[in-house]
């Protein structure tokens, strides 16, 4: 990083040109039912946690329903909040699956962007990264890792 680059977040971050958030690990989903994803939006589900990934807020929104315990799971996060939830709609008439998805994992002063091919633009890894609080001034390091696997398929892979 340089020392412009640390200036520019410190203003940033000391303005009201973006939010200090506080730094999280969690899933994602892109939603959109467009080829180019250009109305997308947003979907997440944050742990906020310190720089080793260890959960730090203990007012949890959502019970941690991953096999480790300590995050999400796509399938069963999709299942229990969005599926058959009226302020999720339409999309949720789709399966977990079906939408662009990827996770944030954090540990040893390091974050790892795990994403399906069709989301390592820019453009989401820059929002994913504001929504998360993959500042510098939170963790130094964010890796981006494309996940090409049947794990991380979408509707966009189907064709």
């Amino acid at each position: 990083m340089t020392e412009m680059n640390s200036i520019f977040e410190e203003v940033l971050r000391e303005s009201n040109l973006t939010e200090a958030k506080q730094l999280c690990s969690g899933i994602f989903w892109v939603i959109s039912d467009y080829v180019d994803l250009s109305d997308h939006k947003l979907l997440m589900f944050e742990i906020p946690c310190d720089v080793n990934g260890i959960p730090d807020n203990p007012n949890y929104r959502l019970e941690l329903n991953a096999k480790s315990g300590t995050t999400y799971n796509h399938k069963n996060t999709w299942e229990n909040e969005i599926k058959n939830n009226s302020e999720h709609r339409p999309y949720n008439k789709k399966s977990y699956d079906y939408y662009p998805r990827g996770r944030i994992q954090i540990s040893n002063n390091r974050a790892v962007i795990y994403l399906n091919p069709h989301i390592n633009q820019q453009k989401f890894i820059d929002e994913i990264k504001q929504k998360f609080g993959l500042f510098t001034y939170n963790i130094p390091e964010v890796e981006v890792k494309t996940d090409g696997s049947a794990h991380y398929q979408c509707f966009l892979d189907w064709n």
